[in-house]
């Protein structure tokens, strides 16, 4: 009961004692959760590899499986130069052991008799760059090439072949001068009539007409000597 005097100094210090203050109301303990909670983001950010951590930021480089070389695919079957290279004569044209030699084993072999004289007449049926059906036909007399013909070349054309370009072949104009008109044919047949050297010169692709359409250019001894054509237009 209140008696009017004033406390003494011990009873009013026990009386206004400062409660001392828990520890989460502590400047020290927040900073301390802070920077927990700061290590504890960094952490959960982070992956282990067998050497080490690493941010998920960074990037992974995958090694690109090195790109196979194609192989070169080797083109077979006989050639134009090897045609050409076929040389016609009754008694010092190649040899058909040579041809055979450099073309190898032909599909197909004919032989002839006339007059004690053998004629044999072999066909290779591969043709570089050749369409169905295109052959090799090499006709020997005595064991010498006095024939050939090679058939069924494909032949890229840049223009139809018509009635005007086909008009345009005169005699006396040199093969050069046909090439350079027409283009390469898909065809050639060479041999030796009365020692003439006689050529044709067939025309069967990028020809306008009818289906099968072509023409022949005749030279004999390297000059036009004659043309026909079979279904233009």
């Amino acid at each position: 009961m209140y008696n009017g005097n004033l406390p003494t100094r011990a009873e009013y210090r026990r009386s206004h004692k400062t409660l001392k203050k828990h520890f989460y109301k502590r400047w020290w303990f927040w900073t301390i959760i802070i920077i927990l909670l700061l290590a504890g983001g960094g952490i959960l950010g982070m992956q282990m590899t067998s050497t080490g951590p690493f941010t998920q930021t960074e990037k992974q480089t995958t090694k690109k499986k090195p790109k196979t070389k194609k192989k070169a695919t080797t083109k077979t079957g006989v050639t134009l130069a090897q045609y050409k290279g076929i040389f016609l004569d009754q008694n010092s044209g190649t040899p058909s052991a040579t041809v055979e030699r450099l073309l190898g084993k032909p599909s197909a072999t004919s032989t002839t008799t006339s007059q004690d004289s053998k004629t044999e007449l072999d066909t290779w049926n591969k043709i570089q760059n050749g369409q169905l059906g295109s052959n090799l036909k090499v006709t020997f007399a005595s064991g010498h090439a006095i024939n050939k013909a090679i058939t069924g070349i494909k032949v890229k054309r840049s223009k139809t072949l018509g009635m005007d370009e086909y008009s345009s072949v005169q005699n006396g104009q040199s093969e050069a001068v046909i090439m350079a008109n027409l283009g390469q044919p898909n065809g050639y047949r060479e041999s030796i009539v009365d020692g003439k050297n006689v050529v044709e010169l067939t025309y069967s692709s990028g020809v306008s007409g009818a289906s099968g359409a072509n023409f022949i250019v005749n030279l004999t001894d390297g000059s036009v000597s004659g043309k026909s054509q079979t279904g233009m237009k």
